[in-house]
């Protein structure tokens, strides 16, 4: 009799298929229990929404995965390593479902900063019970690798996860997502704070020549915007009435022709700050900014954070006398309400200090995607707003008017600054790094190249103390509003603003020059 035909599974296959599923349950396990708490949340409106979302759950799932099997090939590395990441998991879990923060450098710095006592204060006894209740169940996934999880060809296993691992790594569309969620953050999030710092202590010139203030009391304000479009503001013609505020204020000047050099933050800003210009672009790396010659000639110095400290510009933040954190766990993957009136209280406190001569940087988060975060509920005019975080998923309407509406907060923002300053010798300069596309091409937000991007917003307010004291600057300005200029002219205006002689200060770059 001839033998029934067998399947047998190939050797390698059959002795290592439980160790994969071992790995491939835990990290199905690891992703609902912690990277879930990093999509929870997130608004969708369909099943199309949805099965998107879903997908971009499984990305981290399998990234999760490959991580996991890394770990695990040894298994005394894995019985040290998983229970440490899981307890770890448990707490940045804890604290985006509770507090809706995730862990980025600046949520760091401020750890490291704060006193014991400050940062016991966030130990709560349900915190206590989350990390007590994942660090058994990490010892059972432990104990079941060391006494019934078997494999071969470890080698095999070393480096396929590792390949695995590098994809993720080095492929945007996936690493961007992945880095920035639970369990990768945990090292990704210590790898930028350790870059910021070796950033911050990086040694660049000191300017040189002489540079003085002639004013003994003056506060210079430099609000730094994000994603604002000139053309979708109310007094530079929209028809929509996006800036009531500014369009009622007398001594506000709109410079609807500024051009922005870049349309992404981490290029922006470094620019804008520096002397760096279209012919000199190496600037923004190589030197210091306009804050370094504020302090040169008297004045005291404040930044106050509504964004992420980034690689390209924390060397800046860091040249300020203070840098006040006012976002400290938030990134662009926190959907929840993220609003640049939370920076007012340390605005306060600024203009409190008996600083003759004081200079803010406030970094706002202002038009940025999702915009829905950006506006409170009761400041939304325009009608109907974004449902889905997916942009596909919107009406080109949806996205106009919750875009148009983070303007309408902006402008209650800047009122409430400007009503800070009335009563000073003040003047404010606003600028966003760059503009946003709304539709043009069929392209909405930022991060690609269209000419969109580079129609930034900007204007100039003054107290009527200050238009008192340098009527010359106030004509000067009235007469060059119309004119075009790179966003490069902030660099020389704002020193000249501040009442400061530098020879590093170019005419033809300055808006207060006749």
């Amino acid at each position: 009799m001839r033998k029934a035909f067998q399947f047998k599974l190939p050797t390698i296959v059959k002795n290592n298929v439980g160790y994969i599923a071992f790995v491939a349950l835990i990290s199905v396990l690891y992703g609902a229990f912690f990277t879930f708490s990093d999509f929870y949340g997130t608004p969708f409106d369909d099943i199309k929404d949805l099965i998107i979302l879903s997908l971009q759950w499984w990305v981290v799932v399998v990234a999760t995965f490959g991580l996991l099997w890394l770990l695990s090939v040894n298994k005394y590395i894995f019985a040290v390593c998983f229970p440490l990441l899981t307890v770890i998991s448990s707490i940045l879990a804890y604290f985006r479902y509770t507090a809706r923060v995730s862990l980025t450098p600046m949520a760091i710095d401020l750890a490291l900063v704060n006193d014991a006592r400050t940062s016991m204060d966030v130990v709560s006894p349900m915190l206590i019970v989350c990390m007590l209740t994942a660090l058994p169940a990490s010892l059972i996934a432990v104990v079941y690798r060391l006494r019934r999880v078997h494999l071969s060809h470890a080698w095999l296993h070393l480096m396929m996860s590792v390949a695995l691992i590098t994809v993720f790594d080095r492929v945007w569309m996936l690493s961007n997502p992945v880095q920035q969620r639970i369990p990768y953050n945990v090292f990704y999030a210590w790898k930028d704070y350790w870059e910021n710092r070796r950033e911050i202590e990086d040694v660049r010139p000191v300017f040189g020549g002489k540079t003085a203030c002639a004013s003994d009391s003056l506060t210079v304000v430099f609000v730094l915007g994000e994603s604002l479009r000139a053309k979708n503001m109310q007094i530079n013609g929209y028809e929509r009435a996006t800036t009531p505020f500014l369009c009622q204020e007398k001594n506000a000047v709109s410079l609807p022709h500024i051009a922005a050099q870049y349309g992404v933050t981490h290029l922006s800003v470094p620019y804008i700050l520096t002397r760096a210009n279209p012919q000199n672009p190496d600037r923004a790396y190589s030197e210091r900014s306009f804050v370094s010659l504020m302090k040169q000639a008297g004045y005291r110095t404040t930044w106050i954070a509504n964004q992420e400290s980034v690689g390209t510009f924390i060397y800046f933040m860091k040249e300020c006398d203070s840098l006040i954190y006012v976002n400290s766990g938030k990134s662009l993957y926190v959907l929840d309400k993220w609003l640049d009136a939370d920076m007012l209280p340390a605005f306060d406190e600024t203009l409190k200090r008996d600083d003759n001569r004081n200079f803010i940087l406030l970094h706002t988060i202002g038009s940025h995607w999702y915009y829905n975060s950006h506006f409170p509920d009761s400041m939304a005019p325009y009608q109907p707003v974004l449902k889905s975080k997916v942009i596909s998923s919107n009406t080109h309407d949806e996205m106009r008017n919750a875009y148009d509406n983070t303007i309408v907060y902006s402008d209650y923002f800047w009122h409430q600054l400007f009503n800070r300053l009335r009563h000073r010798p003040a003047i404010l300069i606003y600028l966003s790094d760059h503009a946003e596309c709304m539709g043009e091409d069929g392209l909405y937000t930022h991060g690609t190249d269209h000419p969109a991007l580079y129609e930034t917003a900007s204007f100039v307010w003054f107290s009527d103390a200050y238009a008192r004291r340098f009527p010359k600057k106030v004509e000067a300005l009235q007469k060059n509003k119309n004119r075009k200029y790179n966003a490069s002219f902030l660099f020389h205006s704002i020193l000249d603003a501040a009442d400061i002689r530098s020879p590093y200060i170019q005419a033809h770059e300055n808006i207060f020059q006749p």
